[in-house]
């Protein structure tokens, strides 16, 4: 009996826990372990999955073990293209928020880096982060070394353990003398592990299992800057102050939504000396309409200028409380053509008659608040800058996909979220940059994002040069600064 011999470009790829099989005369590499057996009282091998098929040219990977591969001890990829736009981007433009990683988590800024890159170019979930980073320049910007699923899990747990340097990374964002608005909102957990997962309640009257997240933006930045997750089940008013005395502030204004009115919800701020705005819902009686009749508003009304509209506004009390009424009369206009409009496309829900009875409530906002002394452009500011943490929110949970989690264990939560955070913090930077430069009508965050992937860096005769990009993404680039080398 003749033993068979392989060739040596196929045997090359056999290592410890794989196996080569010949089939209909090609070669494929195969994973197996092996296992005791109690009935034969020895040794039995267990075939696994197919990693690839082995040609002269080298391995070509199984189209399932692609998207899992990274430098891995069975297999070593290396890509001769790689993304090289967003990895320069993170380098460059991310740069202040590198720098208090590499202060506060010296081990391993690296790896969060690395993480964060993956959500926030491909929201990826841990087990396709090592084949997405093989597939980046990042690695060879920073330094970094080699990466698989094991090392996130890993990571991610070490960091989630580390709770006061992840406070002092938040804290280096924080300004003296500047004041910080508070919101909140839920997400969605799967396990059955996460003790903070409670069933909770949420303005979608959703009582899946879930946890609160809190945040704190900057007012005058329009950043996020700090975060505290808590179990659903826990009241907001209850979890504010722990918030703010963790994060060391004082100057935190709690600016809610308008289901959050109530007189329970007013005692316990008050209780917990919190400083809010309250917007109130167009049909709550505590608002006076009669001010608007006959047009006598404007009469003892003052104005001012917001993004090149005027605003009026008259102040009264609601016991002890300021209420401000404003009034914005381009609004006013808009809403009023659209109701219209609904009459004659929606005859069955919209009528004329129900239209003179809402008619003095189109065009305004009222905001109530325990500001004493506070200018009514102050207030009215503080209620527009809440669009940030909304606009913040939307980027969390339908950009970056973090609305829900499968995290199994707590201390890697910590850490997950400590990552979406980072990523949170990017993705308003360049919201911030857009809107700055008046792209936001034209680009998204992800548009921008998705271009500069185009910006690619090519291996040739093992040196890196730069691919062909489209003019377009050139000029996007260039527009908002990120010079590329």
């Amino acid at each position: 009996m003749t033993i068979e011999k392989h060739p040596q470009w196929a045997t090359m790829h056999k290592k410890p826990g794989t196996e080569l099989r010949l089939i209909r005369g090609k070669y494929y590499l195969y994973e197996y372990k092996t296992v005791y057996d109690k009935e034969r009282k020895g040794p039995k091998k267990i075939s696994g999955k197919l990693l690839g098929r082995i040609t002269e040219q080298g391995l070509v990977p199984s189209g399932k073990r692609k998207l899992e591969l990274a430098v891995d001890p069975v297999i070593n990829i290396k890509p001769s293209c790689k993304e090289y736009g967003v990895s320069l981007l993170v380098v460059k433009t991310f740069a202040k928020y590198t720098s208090v990683l590499q202060e506060e988590f010296p081990k391993h800024w690296k790896s969060i880096l690395a993480i964060a890159y993956c959500r926030f170019v491909y929201h990826c979930p841990l087990k396709s982060i090592p084949f997405r980073l093989t597939q980046s320049f990042l690695q060879e910007l920073i330094g970094a070394g080699a990466f698989n699923e094991k090392t996130s899990s890993i990571v991610l747990k070490t960091i989630g353990g580390m709770p006061e340097q992840m406070l002092s990374y938040m804290k280096a964002f924080i300004k003296r003398d500047e004041y910080l608005l508070m919101d909140s909102t839920h997400v969605f957990s799967n396990s059955s592990l996460i003790t903070l997962a409670r069933k909770g309640y949420n303005s979608q009257m959703d009582f899946d299992s879930q946890f609160n997240l809190f945040y704190i933006y900057s007012a005058k930045t329009q950043m996020p800057v700090y975060y505290r997750i808590l179990p659903g089940n826990i009241r907001e008013v209850k979890a504010f102050k722990n918030c703010l005395l963790e994060a060391g502030l004082n100057d935190a204004v709690i600016v809610a939504d308008k289901g959050f009115f109530s007189k329970k919800n007013i005692e316990l701020l008050e209780k917990e000396q919190l400083k809010y705005i309250l917007p109130l819902k167009r049909d709550n009686t505590v608002i006076n309409y009669a001010l608007l009749d006959n047009n006598r508003f404007k009469e003892e009304a003052l104005y001012f200028e917001h993004e090149k509209r005027f605003i009026w506004y008259q102040k009264y009390y609601y016991g002890e409380l300021s209420l401000f009424l404003f009034l914005d009369e381009t609004l006013k206009v808009k809403e009023e053509k659209d109701y219209l409009r609904r009459i004659e496309t929606h005859p069955e829900s919209y009528s004329l008659v129900e239209y003179h009875q809402k008619r003095n409530t189109f065009g305004t906002i009222a905001l109530l608040t325990n500001f004493q002394r506070k200018p009514a452009t102050d207030v009215f500011e503080m209620y527009k800058s809440r669009m940030t943490i909304e606009v913040l929110f939307d980027g969390m949970k339908n950009v970056l996909e973090a609305d829900h989690t499968y995290m199994q264990n707590e201390q890697t939560l910590q850490g997950w979220m400590f990552i979406n955070h980072i990523t949170l913090q990017w993705y308003q930077h360049l919201y911030i940059e857009l809107k700055k430069k008046n792209l936001l009508k034209r680009y998204s965050v992800n548009d921008y994002v998705q271009m500069l992937t185009d910006l690619k860096k090519i291996k040739i005769n093992d040196t890196w040069y730069f691919n062909e990009i489209t003019n377009q993404s050139q000029k996007m680039i260039e527009k908002l600064g990120l010079t590329v080398n």
